[in-house]
């Protein structure tokens, strides 16, 4: 166990939990109210991200950036983990407010609300370590994103981009089978006519429905790779190692999807649900 997995963690505040119940409150019947309050509240799974981090790049003593910060769980994370600075940013006033009140205790923490595109308000450099998590593929311009976090990212720095993978045919915000293998509007669109089938449950229905322009890009790695070689970055995989890697963040795959991402070609047709990679300047 390393040094980063053996620190204190900081609990989240009364008054963030509190927001959480607050917020949720209205989604109390609806199917999915126990996995949202639990994605909201849980710390976890972001302290193995900076400890698997801390693997490739020192979090201990860096500026740590996370681009599209949602409820502020990671900056909790890599403040433990012993960063300078943590600061989050967001589109949502929503998520700002959530983060805000979260981090609220840290001196060392900020939390700012931004445009939806480039560029950021920070100077070039700032940042040794930047996340990002589950936003690109919601962004209008991924090359253009890049860019902008690669701006903003010192020489030496290191940038994780978690997002899903296009191969895995189930759309992950949804559940819902097929989206990822069609180009976003039309998938959009076959679904909302699908949500007006008679006989659908409500649970289908309402998933249906929600599709639409809840993503804006289908990622693969193959796309990420040209997206790194457009910009001069080279790109890492992570994958679980052969040992099962307990402490990997993201939940096992299946075995065979796994040992794809660990050969040379076969990490880009494998079928795995989610890719994770860094991206650091050449």
């Amino acid at each position: 166990m390393s040094d980063t997995d053996r620190r204190p963690r900081t609990a989240n505040p009364a008054p963030f939990v509190d927001a959480i119940t607050e917020y949720l409150e209205p989604h109390r019947e609806q199917f999915n109210y126990d996995a949202m309050r639990h994605t909201f509240l849980d710390n976890d799974r972001f302290h193995r991200w900076a400890a698997q981090v801390d693997r490739h790049h020192p979090v201990e003593g860096s500026r740590f950036l996370s681009s599209g910060c949602g409820m502020g769980g990671s900056l909790l994370a890599y403040h433990d983990a012993g960063a300078a600075s943590v600061t989050g940013v967001e589109v949502d006033p929503l998520y700002v407010r959530m983060a805000t009140l979260r981090t609220a205790d840290l001196a060392d923490a900020s939390v700012q609300q931004v445009p939806p595109d480039p560029p950021l308000p920070f100077e070039d450099g700032r940042f040794d370590l930047i996340e990002s998590m589950d936003v690109i593929e919601h962004v209008p311009d991924p090359r253009a994103y890049l860019a902008e976090l690669l701006r903003v990212l010192a020489p030496s720095g290191l940038i994780l981009v978690v997002t899903p993978n296009r191969l895995w045919p189930v759309e992950q915000h949804l559940g819902i089978a097929g989206p990822p293998w069609l180009p976003v509007g039309f998938a959009d669109r076959v679904f909302a006519a699908a949500a007006r089938l008679p006989g659908l449950s409500d649970e289908r229905r309402f998933k249906f429905r929600e599709l639409a322009d809840i993503r804006t890009q289908n990622m693969s790695l193959r796309r990420l790779r040209g997206l790194a070689v457009d910009l001069d970055l080279h790109l890492e995989v992570l994958v679980r190692s052969d040992d099962g890697e307990a402490a990997f963040p993201l939940p096992a795959d299946q075995p065979r999807a796994e040992a794809m991402m660990r050969s040379r070609w076969g990490k880009f047709v494998s079928p795995l649900k989610t890719l994770a990679v860094t991206l650091q300047p050449r």
